[in-house]
């Protein structure tokens, strides 16, 4: 579980605030994450098999803390066995408006920067090759031919 756990550390790191948003609200929790026999791996261990059972590959915020929730609940569930290898991703939260505003103002920044390179582009002096005479190689025969009318 230790090397699967790796790769997911944000989704870590998301259920850790999850629990501890959830003790703020709720304190008497604290005592029952404090559990000695539950661990947060075994906590996640068992996130995983029971989304594996339910089917869904996707589940929200609430489903994820009620599962947590239960685990450290229930005295009598285990993790719920062999260690799945999944990926656990977590999506990020909505963007406010100042966010949406400030982000279109940086991509209609860009899109003024590019539109600026290619006029530069296109309205700068092409370059002329500089036209070339190609002279008979050294050692290579020249091929004349006579001409009856040269003079």
């Amino acid at each position: 579980m230790a090397n699967s756990m790796k790769s997911n550390n944000a989704a870590i790191v998301a259920i850790q605030q999850m629990l501890q948003e959830r003790i703020l609200a709720e304190p008497a929790l604290a005592i029952k994450l404090a559990n000695p026999n539950k661990s947060l791996e075994n906590a996640i261990n068992y996130l995983c098999h029971e989304i594996q059972k339910s089917g869904v590959c996707v589940v929200d915020d609430q489903t994820v803390l009620s599962i947590l929730l239960h685990f450290y609940d229930e005295d009598s569930i285990e993790d719920g066995g062999t260690p799945i290898n999944c990926n656990i991703v977590v999506s990020k939260p909505e963007l406010t408006e100042e966010d949406k505003d400030e982000l279109k103002e940086q991509a209609m920044e860009q899109y003024k920067q590019e539109q600026l390179r290619e006029l530069r582009r296109q309205s700068a002096p092409k370059v002329q090759p500089k036209p070339t005479t190609t002279a008979p190689k050294a050692g290579a025969e020249i091929n004349v031919q006579p001409n009856l009318f040269d003079f």
